[in-house]
């Protein structure tokens, strides 16, 4: 037993030494390992450190067996845009006119580097004219956040749908007539979260940079920002109505112009169906709500004070001037196998928002296809 007790001793000793070399060893590399990481990071500058942080956070973990996260860096596709398009201004009881352009067939190329992707659409019949029309538009997706970047431009090619000034209705002397008197503008920058990133892929339905591959859905929340402007050449529009009518008809004096700062909110649902290999079919409802802040040129009777009103004019008086409502519906169907994708998509956006004398409705819907190549 005690010669036992001394090898099982001594071999305790060994092999406690042995370790301690061992440890000693580990532990000098680890230093060695941790001095060479710091002097890496040293030697990456800002730019290169920034790009591996913004990366991990657009690029977080998803489910591979819902979503195929593609190994293209880049991408580009051409596409055939037709516009579709409503106006509608609403001055209550002083005058109502709706109006509504042609369709417009537009075509443009989109490139795409990872998450930014940037895209330009040139009308087909005004691409050797002067044309005061401009729609740029430019997208950051992720597999967890997004940014949409809006700037519109709509200086004319309007036909008259509707019209009614002072409780004369116009409708059957001016309907279909082209009047170019009013300017829409709108630039817009808004923010989404996909709750359900790790199974949901919004750029598999929407910008094709990875691959559904089995049916999911998700809630997705978000916030905007947006500087809209409307302006409306009355004494044009009383031009026109004088061209097609025999009486003579004064200027009418409606709002100066209208202009104000949009904050909004938005919730939505979105869900991808895999239908079959390489094949999907998405759609995606949102709604917002948001707060004016106006700077405007009014005239009229729009200085009537909240004290004269009775609950339900002030609650109107409240709502045209404070509060505005958005909506957008995304429908698309696609075909993707990698490299190549392409595919048919709609997407429809409701605009409200006014001050104290207008409220103005916008439907602005383009229905397109495309083909492109992931690379």
């Amino acid at each position: 037993m005690l010669t036992v007790s001394a090898q099982t001793d001594s071999m305790s000793v060994f092999v406690c030494d042995s370790i301690s070399r061992d440890s000693i060893s580990m532990r000098d590399g680890i230093a060695q390992d941790s001095l060479s990481r710091k002097e890496e990071k040293k030697k990456r500058n800002f730019f290169v450190r920034s790009y591996y942080f913004f990366d991990r956070i657009l690029s977080p973990p998803r489910d591979s067996d819902y979503i195929d996260v593609q190994n293209y860096n880049w991408c580009a596709e051409v596409q055939l845009t037709n516009r579709i398009e409503w106006l509608d201004l609403d001055g209550g009881s002083d005058f109502h006119f709706t109006v509504a352009p042609k369709v417009r067939t537009r075509v443009g190329p989109f490139f795409g580097w990872r998450f930014a992707f940037l895209g330009y659409n040139i009308d087909i019949k005004s691409i050797f004219l002067n044309n005061n029309d401009m729609d740029l538009g430019g997208s950051v997706y992720s597999s967890a956040f997004g940014l949409d970047l809006f700037y519109r431009r709509v200086g004319g090619s309007y036909n008259i749908r509707r019209l009614t000034l002072n409780g004369t209705d116009y409708t059957s002397l001016l309907k279909g007539e082209p009047f170019d008197g009013i300017n829409m503008g709108m630039t817009r920058v808004s923010f989404y979260y996909v709750t359900n990133y790790k199974r949901y892929s919004h750029q598999a339905a929407f910008s094709q940079t990875n691959r559904q591959l089995r049916s999911a859905g998700s809630l997705i929340l978000g916030a905007a920002y947006a500087h809209n402007r409307c302006t409306v050449d009355w004494e044009q529009l009383a031009n026109t109505i004088n061209e097609r009518n025999n009486n003579s008809f004064d200027k009418y004096e409606g709002f100066g112009y209208m202009k104000n700062d949009e904050i909004s909110l938005t919730a939505g649902y979105g869900y991808n169906w895999v239908f079959s290999k390489n094949w999907l079919a998405a759609g995606e409802i949102a709604g917002s709500l948001g707060y004016l802040i106006q700077n405007n040129n009014l005239r009229g009777n729009a200085t009537k004070t909240s004290s004269s009103m009775d609950f339900l004019e002030y609650l109107d008086h409240f709502r045209r001037k404070n509060l505005c409502f958005n909506g957008t519906l995304r429908l698309a169907v696609l075909w993707n196998n990698g490299p190549w994708f392409a595919g048919t998509q709609g997407v429809f956006f409701y605009y409200q928002h006014g001050n104290e004398q207008i409220t103005s409705r916008n439907i602005l819907g383009t229905v397109y296809v495309y083909v492109g190549l992931n690379f």
